[in-house]
């Protein structure tokens, strides 16, 4: 009776773990799809939180993601934060990037060759494509172990008007 309940709790934990990794996988470009060279260079971000990386890169390491995001005209990401801090390097068009701070509902544009640096870590924001949409390249540096790399939220009381 005794091996049977161990074996059933055993069954039941891998089950749990495979269902995670198969919820958690998200899909890679194949790396012979895409160009050699710097994707990016010479872009500009101001303002990067020393702090939001260091909690996110630990002596363990951290998680990264790379991804290329194309929003089409004027399209709305949904509000959402990060478990870390994403880099957003703007590389045609432009974004605008919501949050709230200090009780007011802050948006700052940003055109080809700027970014900027999403704190994460429960920091709610949301960025708008330009009128001619928008090509972003993001690289997310997560603590080790993160679930997503995207965690839907509601928008902050000072931008839900």
């Amino acid at each position: 009776m005794r091996r049977w309940a161990i074996a059933t709790g055993v069954a039941a934990v891998a089950l749990a773990a495979a269902g995670a990794a198969i919820a958690n996988h998200v899909t890679q470009v194949d790396a012979a799809a895409v160009p050699t060279g710097f994707l990016v260079a010479h872009n500009s971000i101001d303002d990067i939180p020393l702090s939001a990386l260091a909690r996110a890169v630990t002596p363990d390491g951290a998680d990264v993601f790379i991804q290329h995001v194309r929003p089409g005209s004027n399209v709305p990401t949904g509000w959402h934060t990060h478990p870390g801090p994403a880099l957003v390097e703007v590389v045609k068009g432009s974004v605008t990037y919501e949050d709230a701070e200090a009780n007011k509902c802050n948006d700052v544009t940003y055109l080809a060759g700027e970014g900027f640096v999403d704190r994460g870590f429960g920091h709610v924001h949301r960025a708008i494509a330009g009128a001619d949409g928008v090509d972003v390249y993001v690289v997310y540096l997560l603590p080790q172990g993160s679930v997503t790399h995207v965690i839907p939220a509601t928008a902050p009381p000072e931008c839900s008007s």
